[in-house]
């Protein structure tokens, strides 16, 4: 069943800063309220933030790369979809000014 309301796109921040670890563990602990949502951004550094957020006796973050925003409504909870912008430097190194 195809959705009438918009999906909704989150930037993942600074991919040097925290911002990618704040959207994974947004995605992980409150799958409910992101439904339909999905992140813009590098699929590398997405994933990197979601083996950050890996912890004892908490599921890990899947990551599903979709191709277009509506794709955001068929990725099962729990899942971060990720819309791949070209043109990123893929995962830069913590924590300096680039």
């Amino acid at each position: 069943m195809k959705s009438t309301t918009q999906a909704i796109a989150i930037t993942q921040g600074d991919p040097a800063g925290i911002g990618p670890e704040i959207v994974a563990k947004a995605f992980r602990d409150a799958p409910e309220v992101l439904h339909g949502c999905f992140v813009v951004g590098d699929l590398a550094t997405l994933r990197r933030a979601g083996q950050c957020i890996v912890r004892p006796g908490l599921p890990e973050l899947p990551i599903a790369l979709i191709a277009s925003a509506e794709e955001a409504w068929q990725v099962p909870p729990r899942c971060m979809p990720v819309l791949q912008l070209p043109g990123l430097p893929g995962p830069l190194p913590w924590g300096r000014v680039s």
